[in-house]
């Protein structure tokens, strides 16, 4: 005999009492009600008071598959790069902004030596051209 037993008589309870799950649904929509129009409302900012809108510089510089930097359609060597990178680094605040554009077929260190090398120069503008 087993130390639990079961009367045939007794039924397992399947009534759930929802009185408590209403209340709190109903409490939340009003809440929901009153924060959301407070949600809504325009937020003031401050406008810039800068009157030059022209775009900035934009250079590009190409890397071909094997490595090779290529800018105005001629092959930079790496003293070259650094030393271009360094003159548009030092403008001021007319620094260009880099933009790389990689061949389909170059490696991810060709571009990463690249980056490299223009973060330790200075120039803080850079965007990647993903190839197609």
């Amino acid at each position: 005999m087993s130390a639990i037993s079961v009367r045939s008589t007794e039924h397992p309870m399947a009534e759930i009492n929802i009185t408590p799950l209403i209340d709190v649904m109903l409490a939340l929509l009003l809440i929901f009600m009153i924060s959301a129009p407070l949600l809504t409302g325009k937020i003031a900012l401050p406008l810039s008071n800068v009157k030059d809108t022209s775009v900035p510089r934009t250079v590009e510089l190409r890397i071909g598959a094997d490595g090779r930097v290529l800018y105005n359609d001629g092959a930079l060597s790496r003293i070259e790069l650094e030393a271009q990178l360094l003159s548009w680094a030092g403008q001021g605040d007319n620094k260009p902004i880099l933009q790389l554009r990689p061949d389909s077929a170059t490696t991810h260190q060709y571009l990463i030596d690249v980056l490299a090398l223009a973060r330790q120069t200075g120039i803080e503008g850079i965007s990647i051209e993903t190839p197609r």
